[in-house]
């Protein structure tokens, strides 16, 4: 889970100038004496996920000042802070806890690079403190997109933020909402309880930032989102919703889904119904294809989502008829000089027909109608042997080869 953190615009505490290295600052600097035992010197709270920065401060009155260094000795801070040798702690916090630790402070002799008239180091030692509290944090990473026109609703969640490796939260904390800066869409409000509504009226990307204040002490928490607002997702149908004839046994099929509006990226899905046998959704491409192998009725929902949510759905429907095959058998013999006509017939497919020849040649005299009409009168006599097709209103094919006698 990712977590956006809380941030603060000022330091933790602001350093005040120090003296000598033979005493730490307990009065007036921001690490103050602990009621009840003077000896332990107590730092500002610091915050988990919040940067963090204090300098030790040091008496004037003595020394070397300022030439001075400080060291943690046989002890260490808090998880994720560190302290440089003029003594400012400074980090992010990454867990929560009080963590006591000791300090040595040094004059910083000539020998050392100090001053000349820095002969000798002159050494003091404090145990100090630092207690990290859990920290302000907004867990939602993102707000998700909305679509012009229709109602839109993002609960903001704020926590406490109990530890950073890994990210852990505590349980879920009220606090008060606002916006601090950037621009909600049109339409869109946020509430002082977290809540994110209304029906956007305007497409766009819009930057703004929250502000979450858990009213505990501790700094309040912002993060920035970007709300995407899109027009709503459309999707066409090449299949009316009453199952015509569209798919025939056999033969490829193949029809493809479109969409507009949304992010423009779609996953295609087959929210209820069937497809016939044979025939599938490309889940990519929003295409239905493949080769039907049984006739009947189909009716079911294409549902497109785009990438960021947003969904829509048409009805289809489509009938598989069976195969087209020519079922005429043989020709009838014909006479030369005499009146000819034979109906060649099919079953299956979709009418209407076409009718041609598409191998070897009729008698003279003789043609084939598109209608699958053989009329003529033969103007000679012998054994013609001729391949015809048929041609159905789906694009089917089926040929068969027939032989016409005819006698003298």
């Amino acid at each position: 889970m990712r977590f956006a953190l809380g941030l603060v615009g000022a330091l933790a505490a602001i350093a005040v100038p120090g003296a000598s290295a033979a005493d730490f600052e307990g009065d007036n600097g921001p690490c103050r004496e602990t009621p009840g035992d003077p000896a332990l010197l107590r730092c500002p709270t610091g915050y988990v996920g919040v940067p963090y920065e204090v300098e030790i401060a040091t008496d004037e009155a003595s020394g070397c000042f300022p030439y001075i260094w400080i060291q943690i000795v046989n002890s260490a801070l808090p998880a994720g802070l560190s302290m440089s040798q003029s003594g400012v702690i400074s980090g992010i916090p990454t867990g929560t806890g009080l963590t006591r630790f000791w300090l040595w402070n040094h004059d910083l002799t000539a020998a050392q690079g100090g001053p000349s008239w820095c002969a000798r180091d002159d050494v003091s030692e404090r145990e100090f403190s630092i207690p990290i509290d859990p920290g302000p944090v907004i867990v939602n990473a993102a707000a998700k997109a909305a679509t012009v026109g229709q109602p839109y609703s993002e609960r903001l969640t704020a926590g406490r933020l109990v530890s950073l490796n890994p990210p852990t939260t505590g349980s879920d904390m009220p606090a008060a909402w606002s916006v601090q800066s950037g621009v909600l869409p049109p339409g869109v409000a946020l509430s002082a309880d977290g809540l994110l509504a209304g029906t956007p009226t305007a497409e766009g990307s819009f930057r703004f930032v929250v502000q979450a204040d858990l009213q505990n002490g501790s700094p309040p928490a912002t993060h920035e989102y970007t709300l995407v607002v899109r027009q709503p997702v459309a999707v066409q149908s090449p299949l009316g919703s009453q199952a015509g004839p569209t798919g025939e046994v056999g033969s490829r099929f193949e029809k493809t889904f479109t969409a507009t509006g949304g992010s423009g990226t779609y996953t295609w899905s087959l929210s209820s119904g069937a497809l016939p046998s044979g025939v599938a959704l490309d889940a990519t491409r929003g295409t239905i294809d493949g080769t039907p192998r049984r006739a009947g009725s189909y009716k079911f929902v294409v549902t497109a989502k785009d990438s960021e949510g947003r969904v829509a759905s048409t009805t289809a429907a489509m009938r598989v008829v069976t195969r087209l095959v020519i079922k005429t058998p043989r020709l009838k013999a014909a006479t030369v000089a005499r009146a000819y006509h034979a109906r060649l017939a099919a079953r299956g497919g979709v009418q209407p027909l076409k009718w041609r020849v598409v191998r070897g040649k009729l008698p003279p005299g003789m043609v084939l109608s598109q209608l699958g009409a053989l009329a003529g009168i033969p103007r000679g006599a012998g054994s013609f042997r001729v391949t015809v097709e048929a041609r159905d209103a789906l694009g089917a094919k089926s040929k068969k080869t027939l032989v016409l006698l005819v006698s003298g």
